[in-house]
């Protein structure tokens, strides 16, 4: 498949993909496929089996997890450029572990799992090159646990805008700034606060010159 030359600068500058042999990153390129996501669409359902993996080109998703009531909670906010259906892909179709929903328009690039099964059989070796990511996720997963029980509520705030920010740093590298398209809400839930807390917080951290807060979006400044 041939991609743009933006979506192929998104791709290679992402720390992960990046970090791959160039004829591993050929190989998925090659071997994928674009697909186009409306706003509010499932793009993966959580306890069904993994169908192949990949990386959104353009928009937002939202990543979530089921909570024991039924109803689902936000677990991270994606952007252009974060990899999705990992584990299912991984785990050779295992029943995927979180949703994924279109915050917003999304175009994705997508390999599918046969594909990802012939790549892994042909040279095995990458296996563990890409369970790499899931690493990545699990480390992550990891440290939100322990700030969640850690830090006090303005400091898990922060700390979370600044994970965002690095995520997002590629965009602009050297800006001394990055733009965060998350809202109130949404933060509200990523951190388990309130939507006044939060209010209240972001206004504390604009006061001493750490963020800037605008509509749907926050500048953090790094």
């Amino acid at each position: 498949m041939k991609l743009s030359n933006s979506d192929r600068a998104l791709l290679y500058s992402g720390p992960w993909f990046s970090s791959l042999p160039a004829v591993l990153q050929g190989r998925i390129v090659a071997e994928s496929e674009l697909r186009t996501y409306r706003k509010g669409a499932v793009i993966i359902r959580e306890g069904e089996p993994g169908t192949g993996m990949g990386a959104v080109l353009e928009g937002q998703v939202h990543l979530t997890r089921r909570l024991g009531s039924g109803a689902d909670t936000l677990v991270d906010v994606g952007h252009a450029g974060i990899w999705f259906g990992n584990y299912g892909a991984l785990t050779g179709g295992g029943a995927t572990i979180g949703g994924l929903l279109a915050a917003t328009p999304v175009r994705a690039l997508f390999l599918p799992l046969a594909a990802v099964e012939r790549i892994v059989d042909d040279e095995p070796r990458h296996y563990r090159i890409l369970a790499g990511i899931l690493m990545q996720r699990y480390a992550q997963m990891f440290r939100y646990l322990a700030e969640a029980k850690g830090l006090s509520p303005e400091d898990r705030l922060r700390t979370r805008l600044l994970e965002l920010a690095n995520t997002r740093d590629d965009a602009a590298p050297g800006n001394g700034s990055v733009d965060i398209a998350v809202s109130q809400s949404e933060l509200a839930k990523l951190v388990g606060l309130s939507r006044q807390t939060v209010s209240a917080l972001l206004a504390r951290l604009e006061a001493r010159g750490l963020i800037e807060i605008g509509f749907r979006s926050i500048r953090v400044l790094v």
